[in-house]
């Protein structure tokens, strides 16, 4: 019985401490604010209409396809950062189906030179990764991935421009 008793008298014990402690006042918390993220991102490479159609670019129908929905992307870019992931799903979807369009290009400069190829392939990998795990980044994570795939698109333009100007003076 003594044995009980002192159980009891424990348990006495510590809910009196635990119910007789003085509760937290919230004002004296220090409210965090989150700082809103700023937009810092490469700008995509917008090439020339006269460079263009000197190359016959604009006969390259998957490119211009790829190339609008950059910019798309670089437009909604400020509309992800106030909303959430969702926000780029459309934007997202469409720019993955055309950089996998770009694979199956016929365009000659395109399945000439493996330089390009590889570019693009590198761009196409970068959209497919940003797609499918931006829901799971957080904000600057999402926003660090998607200027990703502005560079891999910039190095595409700068090593067509460079194949193409090069062309010229050999």
């Amino acid at each position: 019985m003594t044995v009980f008793l002192d159980k009891k008298y424990l348990f006495i014990i510590i809910l009196f401490i635990s119910c007789n402690q003085i509760p937290e006042n919230k004002t004296d918390d220090v409210i965090e604010t989150k700082e809103p993220i700023e937009a810092i991102y490469e700008v995509p490479i917008k090439l020339k209409e006269d460079f263009i159609s000197n190359y016959n670019l604009d006969d390259w129908s998957e490119f211009k396809f790829l190339e609008s929905y950059i910019f798309v992307l670089a437009n909604s870019i400020s509309g992800y950062l106030e909303n959430d992931a969702t926000y780029l799903d459309e934007t997202l979807n469409s720019l993955s189906r055309y950089s996998s369009d770009i694979s199956k290009s016929e365009f000659q400069l395109y399945n000439n030179r493996p330089e390009i190829k590889g570019r693009f392939k590198l761009l196409n990998i970068q959209i497919q990764k940003t797609k499918f795990n931006l829901n799971n980044w957080s904000k600057e994570k999402g926003l660090e991935e998607l200027n990703k795939i502005f560079i891999f698109f910039n190095y595409s333009i700068n090593t067509i421009k460079s194949i193409l100007e090069d062309s010229i003076i050999n």
